[in-house]
């Protein structure tokens, strides 16, 4: 099997009451069958406390407060402390890194909705490497797994990661490309043309960022929708279809869109501000394009299994705009340079909103498929600032 991981995988070490939130509070942690089995026959002292507060038809933790019941009030995990290691569950033991399994293949990310992961992807300066090793273990097939696509797929993503890391050119055309690519691949397979898409490809490769290309980029962009009251629609599209984990996730988003839409009531006052925040913090662009990164990486090649490919690009890229768009906000509420602290803090607070519910993920996928306020047109206006 092949194991791929980001460069900065191996960074990663938890800093446990040091950090400052909880990754086991505000979403529920499911137990695997192994681990459910080695609970049921756990003996000890601490066999009552493991089988009370365990959900065995959910085969999930109980949580009290939104809290898992074995956190403590040092934010520890009591089951650790009192039953060792050994006694976590697969999600505990691998949290925050995240696995996807592809036939011959696996390749592992680090979760941004963990603070210390969120701070290490962050504070990347150079274009993130993807490393390869071969590991021995047993064959698995899947099931009408598409090795065609699949390979559609691992070398579109390839060509894309470059296009993203390609810092010669401004983020908004890598932006462009990035959606263009991904709206013609999707084309390809719904035409039951996946054949021709290496061609189609190769041409996008050709055209490279030539001024015909963005000719075109700029010919698909609406000139009079209002960049301020497009995003203001996305928002109200996206927000009441997604569940909310986190309690204080709704009064954040309200307060901090609130502030940025009032103080940019139009697009001419939300570049103004743009840019007065990019120049208080000229690290952003590349912090953009580390999201950007992130989101591609973890979920493009996801494709295989549904064939949203699309909206997998338009994920990559819309992720990374809501953050945006929140980190402004609270720039307007502080009314001052923000810390590098705020930018990891705003971060990993929206992806665990997102990325920690299965349901989330779906639902923003079939908007992002289906919702005409997604189109590629759309989108294209939004990245022109």
């Amino acid at each position: 099997m092949q194991v791929t991981f980001p460069s900065y995988y191996k960074a990663f070490s938890c800093i446990a009451d040091a950090c400052p939130d909880t990754c086991c509070a505000g979403w529920q942690i499911m137990i695997d069958d192994r681990s459910l089995k080695k609970y049921r026959r756990f003996q000890g002292t601490f066999r009552n406390r493991l089988h009370n507060d365990i959900d065995w038809e959910e085969h999930a933790f109980r949580q009290y407060g939104h809290r898992c019941a074995f956190l403590n009030e040092e934010n520890l995990c009591d089951m650790y402390i009192e039953a060792g290691s050994g006694m976590l569950c697969d999600t505990c033991r691998r949290y925050p890194r995240h696995i996807e399994e592809f036939e011959g293949m696996r390749e592992i990310s680090l979760s941004l909705s963990c603070p210390e992961a969120a701070r290490i992807i962050l504070s990347q300066t150079d274009p993130v490497a993807f490393r390869t090793f071969e590991k021995e273990t047993a064959e698995e097939t899947y099931d009408d797994f598409d090795y065609f696509l699949f390979s559609a797929l691992m070398d579109t993503r390839d060509y894309l990661l470059a296009v993203l890391q390609d810092r010669s050119v401004p983020v908004r055309d890598r932006v462009a490309k990035l959606l263009v690519c991904t709206h013609d691949f999707q084309l390809a397979v719904a035409k039951q043309e996946l054949f021709s898409w290496e061609t189609i490809r190769a041409r996008h490769e050709r055209s490279g960022f030539s001024s015909a290309f963005l000719e075109k980029i700029s010919d698909r962009c609406f000139l009079d929708v209002d960049r301020t009251d497009l995003m203001k629609q996305i928002w109200k599209t996206v927000v009441p279809k997604l569940e909310v984990l986190s309690p204080s996730w709704t009064g954040f988003l309200r307060q901090t869109l609130t502030d940025l839409y009032h103080a940019c009531p139009e697009e001419t006052s939300y570049r103004k501000l743009l840019l007065a925040f990019q120049e208080t913090f000229p690290e952003w662009q590349v912090q953009k394009e580390q999201l950007m990164v992130y989101w591609l990486y973890t979920y493009f090649c996801g494709a295989v299994y549904d064939e949203r490919i699309f909206a997998k690009g338009k994920m990559a890229v819309l992720c990374t705009l809501f953050i945006e768009e929140l980190v402004l906000g609270l720039f307007v509420e502080r009314q001052e340079a923000l810390a590098f602290e705020d930018l990891v803090s705003v971060s990993y607070r929206f992806s665990r909103e997102l990325e920690h519910s299965d349901q989330n993920l779906n639902t923003l996928e079939e908007l992002l498929e289906h919702e005409e306020v997604f189109s590629l047109e759309h989108l294209l206006t939004l990245c022109e600032i």
